[in-house]
């Protein structure tokens, strides 16, 4: 096996075990805090996010968006944008996760295209979406660089990349202390466990800051590419969790967004 064919099985193998993980985990991953959209109040913060990003199509004087969701998991950002009253095509290597969107969608009377594909190289056609979005992908990908191109080569030109995710900001040493005891106190464990050899390949795992991903938006060619944290969710996320769940959560989401390039 030449060089090539090397790396290439070991991408392969990277991504199996990651699809596994998920499809392990799909059951579960909406009755996860912080994961699943489990309040009114978490629900109606997530609403008003997704509209401050895409619009409001559901008032006539909004534009109706082609919105592509990678890795959308169980289809949350999908099923928020798409109740918005935007046209979604949502994408995840994980079948299971993908039947779970699926349900989910049954269940609210909300349509969305949901299909089976790598957020690397999504399944539709160069040019022919206004805006990428994804909510807990980017620190899963082994080739975040690689999903950025493919991101914006489906991007109509001006289009717009929003993606939300985490970090893990750097935190004085008595409240790390503290939140290690915590998180042994509350046993908490990492609910999508790859093996650490599989993690070694996740150039975007645990980031203190959202800079990395926004170079890489950056090298792939976006522009006018911005971040800011998202306060309010955290907040609100916050408020339910325990208070040995509250001192151990050192996570914080960020929304990083850019656009495609114009002629």
């Amino acid at each position: 096996m030449n060089d090539d064919g090397i790396r290439n099985e070991g991408r392969r193998r990277v991504k199996a075990a990651i699809t596994a993980a998920w499809d392990r985990g799909a059951a579960e991953y909406d009755r996860i805090p912080r994961h699943g959209i489990l309040h009114d109040d978490e629900r109606t913060a997530w609403r008003r996010l997704v509209a401050a990003i895409l619009g409001d199509a559901t008032h006539s004087e909004m534009p109706r968006r082609q919105v592509l969701d990678v890795g959308t998991g169980t289809g949350t950002l999908a099923l928020v944008a798409a109740e918005l009253g935007h046209d979604v095509i949502a994408v995840d290597l994980s079948e299971r996760m993908i039947l779970a969107a699926r349900r989910k969608s049954i269940e609210s009377g909300i349509a969305v295209d949901w299909r089976i594909g790598d957020a690397e190289d999504p399944p539709v056609p160069e040019g022919s979406v206004d805006a990428v979005v994804s909510r807990h992908l980017v620190w899963t990908l082994p080739d975040p660089l690689v999903a950025a191109q493919a991101w914006l080569a489906r991007l109509r030109p001006g289009g717009l990349v929003a993606v939300i995710d985490g970090s893990y900001p750097r935190r004085p040493l008595p409240l790390r202390m503290l939140a290690t005891a915590a998180a042994r106190l509350e046993g908490a464990q990492d609910e999508h466990e790859y093996p650490p050899e599989i993690d070694a390949r996740l150039p975007l795992l645990n980031q203190r800051s959202p800079e990395a991903l926004m170079a890489v938006l950056r090298q792939a060619g976006f522009e006018r590419v911005r971040a800011r944290n998202l306060g309010e969710i955290d907040r609100i996320e916050r408020a339910h969790l325990g208070l040995v769940q509250r001192t151990a959560d050192g996570w914080r989401r960020y929304l990083v967004v850019g656009r495609a390039p114009r002629p």
